[in-house]
């Protein structure tokens, strides 16, 4: 399974054990109480950072609302700029980081880094091309009226984030740049597992002279972050990224408190290949769609749906696939599957497919300390937790289906995010984009390949997240509705 934690790389890593703190009142605040990250690549500490208390969040929320009106657009551009020149200066220490904090490898861990300067780099293009229109809607089609109503847009005027650990640093640059430009102020909560790279874009975010009063980036418990968001009347959109297992009482709890709430949890991929589909090109699609990242991203691929004629074709050739995968330390550059986030996650997955009575492990599925092999398991059912459900690891089951049973279970996924055809069948490729119910549909690709500028949304118990551009997402719709001689425009 490969060299396993080694150490021997000690001298190439900084260790910053330096208390790292938060971005509060536009510069570094450290408050006292201390919580260490530890490597799931190591076994040891990384860093150490500060811990906000709930007090402390709500007094920071409070200054962000008192502060003056939002920047231009021309301002906040500009902000970006020098945001991606120092992500360019500090990008091999957030790719250390990065490494150390995920147990990604280091092609993963470099295309996260690199993405982010690559959509600051285009963030303008992306934000000008398109806005949503305002309509203007008559009150009388059949008759004279003095009376319009106008469908228009304004910011949210504090919007707090929490996100998740598989992909921290992305989503909090995405989060700042999108909030910003859409004319909102922004709290943002980076998940603690990843707070070494949150130390490092508080640090860089401060260098680039950011908007005054407009950004704060803290580190706590996620429970006191949101807390203090609920008992806020300055916050209006809650935008939780994370666990499925509490967006139901995220949702709930800012419904209480008169909050906007977008919910993105985790997804539970599934992906169906035709005998249409060459098995050869199948391969490697389909070990990336569920490896990629230690197959811990939204999109990652965790069923495959297998036409009966060429299951056991399909099979074999997976499971050599699965088989030839090297387990190890992913600053090797042999390694293509790393650590998980700790050993307890691998103890979960492990167990997940173990306590299956039906279901047979394949291949994988082996743990030593947070390392997973990758695991190939037949014989679930269509009401077992794992098809209806998913997982988060480097798995994947395989089923038998007949074409005419595919819907069928397609319709039992309860978190149907991003779901995958593999076929050269036209008819067949648009009735299973029709009904498969997914908020992303992936056409003959891996859909763990995904884009900084990806159109978020659709998470199925929310209900208020469509799929949809982060600047708009971001932005309040609202009709004006009146004696609107000229039509007037809401400027911010």
């Amino acid at each position: 399974m490969g060299d396993y934690g080694s150490t021997s790389e000690e001298d190439w890593i900084k260790i910053e054990m330096n208390t790292k703190g938060n971005l509060i009142h536009d510069r570094i605040y450290k408050p006292g109480v201390v919580h260490e990250v530890v490597s799931p690549v190591t076994g040891k500490p990384i860093v150490r950072v500060s811990l906000a208390t709930k007090e402390e969040i709500t007094g920071e929320i409070l200054r962000l609302s008192k502060a003056s009106k939002s920047p231009s657009h021309h301002e906040v551009l500009e902000f970006l700029r020098r945001l991606k020149d120092q992500i360019l200066l500090h990008q091999e220490i957030l790719f250390e980081k990065t490494i150390l904090e995920t147990g990604f490898i280091i092609k993963d861990s470099k295309e996260i880094v690199n993405s982010a300067i690559e959509y600051l780099d285009d963030f303008e293009a992306y934000a000008t091309e398109g806005p949503p229109a305002d309509r203007v809607i008559r009150h009388s089609y059949s008759g004279n009226s003095y009376r319009n109503i106008r469908i228009t847009h304004r910011p949210f005027r504090c919007i707090a984030a929490v996100v998740p650990q598989n992909a921290s640093l992305s989503l909090c640059i995405i989060i700042i740049a999108s909030a910003l430009y859409s004319g909102s102020k922004v709290i943002l909560r980076p998940s603690l597992q990843c707070a070494s790279t949150g130390a490092i874009l508080s640090e860089i975010v401060r260098k680039s002279h950011p908007p005054e009063s407009c950004i704060a980036i803290i580190n706590s418990l996620a429970n006191e972050f949101l807390e203090a968001c609920y008992a806020s009347d300055d916050i209006d959109l809650i935008h939780y990224i994370g666990s499925n297992r509490y967006a139901e009482s995220v949702l709930t709890r800012s419904f209480n408190t008169g909050k906007v709430c977008l919910l993105d949890g985790q997804g539970n991929g599934m992906l169906y290949i035709d005998d249409t589909f060459p098995v050869e090109d199948a391969i490697p699609i389909i070990t990336s769609g569920a490896t990629r990242y230690n197959g811990e991203t939204c999109t990652s691929v965790n069923g495959v749906l297998i036409k009966d004629t060429v299951y056991d074709d399909l099979k074999d050739n997976l499971a050599e696939s699965f088989g030839n995968l090297r387990v190890g330390n992913p600053m090797d550059l042999d390694s293509q599957i790393g650590p998980l986030f700790s050993e307890k996650q691998a103890i979960i997955l492990q167990k997940t497919f173990l306590d299956r009575p039906d279901a047979t492990i394949i291949c994988g599925g082996d743990i030593k300390g947070a390392y997973f092999t990758p695991a190939l398991i037949e014989g679930v059912n269509i009401h077992d937790p794992v098809v209806q459900e998913g997982f988060f690891g480097p798995a994947l089951w395989i089923k038998p289906v007949r074409e005419e049973n595919l819907l069928d279970w397609l319709k039992v996924n309860r978190f149907p995010l991003s779901n995958t055809i593999l076929s050269n069948n036209s008819d067949l490729i648009r009735t299973f984009a029709i009904n498969s119910r997914a908020a992303r549909i992936c056409v003959n690709e891996d859909p763990s390949v995904e884009s900084m500028f990806e159109p978020w949304g659709g998470y199925p118990p929310s209900g208020s997240n469509p799929v949809s551009v982060w600047t708009e997402k971001y932005q309040q719709t609202f009709q004006l509705d009146g004696k609107l001689k000229k039509i007037i425009t809401i400027n911010r």
